[in-house]
């Protein structure tokens, strides 16, 4: 008699998957999303764009120099709490650039935090934790998951386009 090794129920990966694929579309689409502030921001406070993109330029920077370090957070403490961790911060970040009012705020929240904590919730750490889940389908869920920032790229900035002019850059 041969003994079945099929599983009964739904494989909890897949809620693990769906978890990544929201933490990306959240994380990058809001990242992403930040070039259609230029406009609003520039007639509001006067600054350039060459500034605004100082800003821009040093969170990519810092969101490069950061992933080593967040990979070592990941490696001691696990996914779920450095992906759950730098999406609580990547909320913050975002609710306090709405009180923005100097250059130097917006390089330290955007500039300097927001884009460390997304590196929390980046390509690597969803990945790394899909690989430990899934084993047979794993370019399936790698796929999904890289899916996830990009749709949340797609749908947030024009989302937040029309936020802007609808209730201003401040809520939006």
């Amino acid at each position: 008699m041969e003994r079945s090794t099929a599983r009964k129920g739904i494989f909890y990966g897949w809620f693990v998957l769906a978890a990544g694929f929201f933490a990306l579309f959240m994380a990058t689409g809001a990242r992403n999303g930040f070039g259609v502030f230029i406009i609003p921001l520039t007639d509001e406070f006067g600054w350039s764009r060459g500034s605004l993109s100082l800003a821009i330029a040093i969170g990519w920077g810092m969101n490069g120099l950061s992933q080593p370090f967040v990979g070592r957070l990941f490696d001691r403490f696990g996914g779920r709490a450095v992906i759950s961790t730098s999406l609580i911060i990547l909320g913050i970040s975002t609710i306090l650039l709405n009180r923005t009012n100097n250059l130097w705020f917006l390089i330290v929240v955007y500039g300097l935090i927001m884009s460390t904590a997304s590196s929390g919730a980046s390509l690597v750490t969803v990945h790394a934790l899909l690989s430990k889940w899934f084993y047979r389908r794993r370019g399936l869920a790698i796929s999904i998951s890289t899916a996830g920032g990009s749709a949340g790229s797609m749908i947030l900035a024009p989302f937040t386009t029309y936020m802007i002019l609808w209730a201003g850059w401040r809520i939006s």
